[in-house]
């Protein structure tokens, strides 16, 4: 009998679960500690977003393990309407190939990819270093130190990349977002590190290259890795926004449309263009594909560079 209790009791509370009613309040978690990249945009795109839901919403950073503490928490509120996440590229795309989590990229409702940007190699103004050349050659006697937000991030795996394939030597100190990773910098605790416009944008840092294909607007003295005589390498931080597997398709519809407003909005426009980052939006379906695309993408660089056995 009491296990007859027990089992009633778990089918109610699935059934719980997956019939819960949308609130006036929605929860964005952001699975990064504050002052990171990811932050920053989440902060931007939450009150237009949210007045587009015609809901009151708060931003949570739930930072930890590389922003997978966050994500899972996203994930295992399954058919919950009340809750979405503000997605780092790596939490959906690397991690799940470095760890047994609760969740895989099959475990959200995809709403929308928000931003996309192209990563830089990057030193402190302050520093002697002025160029990769440099770099690389300081390093030969003094090992560099370098920072990420954490292990298996994007930042992690696009520096691991570049010491495997160039005379760089260097190590990793992972932090818990970009945020504290600046902090790290700024204090000399490392030396260098890999991350997007809006960090550079937002800290005083000096680019040393880009990691992709050709080079950026705003910053045509910087090279591509490429020009630097190293194999190609394209690593860009993207974020987008999920919900929970399960909740209905009516609430998913919503949140893709005022993601969709949000994006257009000349608030969000205003702040991508001081911020640099840059608007890349896709529709449900097409970053279902994406993400599904770059985790696939992902799991190789890791096995190329020793990350993942």
């Amino acid at each position: 009998m009491k296990t007859l209790r027990y089992s009633l009791a778990a089918l109610t509370l699935m059934g719980t679960v997956h019939t819960a009613v949308a609130a006036d309040t929605l929860d964005i978690v952001v699975p990064f500690a504050a002052g990171g990249a990811t932050d920053i945009v989440a902060r931007s795109f939450e009150p237009v977003f949210s007045q587009q839901m015609g809901v009151t919403s708060v931003v949570r950073n739930v930072a930890g393990a590389s922003a997978t503490v966050g994500t899972a928490e996203v994930a295992d509120n399954e058919g919950n309407p009340n809750i979405i996440g503000y997605e780092p590229a790596g939490a959906l795309t690397i991690q799940p190939s470095l760890k047994n989590l609760p969740y895989g990229p099959d475990s959200f409702t995809y709403i929308c990819r928000t931003v996309s940007n192209p990563m830089f190699l990057m030193v402190s103004k302050s520093s002697d270093i002025e160029s990769f050349q440099q770099l690389a050659d300081a390093s030969q006697e003094y090992p560099f130190l370098y920072g990420s937000s954490g292990p298996g991030t994007l930042p992690h795996l696009a520096m691991a990349a570049l010491v495997a394939n160039s005379d760089l030597q260097a190590e990793h100190v992972p932090y818990s977002g970009s945020g504290p990773a600046m902090n790290a910098l700024a204090g000399d605790e490392i030396q260098v590190m890999a991350d997007t416009e809006t960090i550079l944008e937002n800290y005083d840092l000096r680019p040393l290259a880009v990691f992709a294909d050709q080079r950026v607007e705003g910053y045509e003295d910087v090279p591509t890795i490429q020009e630097l005589g190293l194999p190609s390498m394209e690593f860009a931080v993207w974020q987008g926004v999920v919900a929970p597997r399960g909740i209905s398709e009516e609430r998913a519809s919503q949140y893709a449309e005022a993601c969709k407003e949000t994006l257009e909005s000349d608030h969000f426009l205003e702040f991508a263009e001081r911020a640099k980052a840059g608007i890349a939006y896709l529709g449900p379906d097409d970053f279902k594909v994406f993400v599904q695309q770059r985790f696939e993408a992902n799991q190789q660089v890791l096995k190329d560079t020793g990350l993942m056995q």
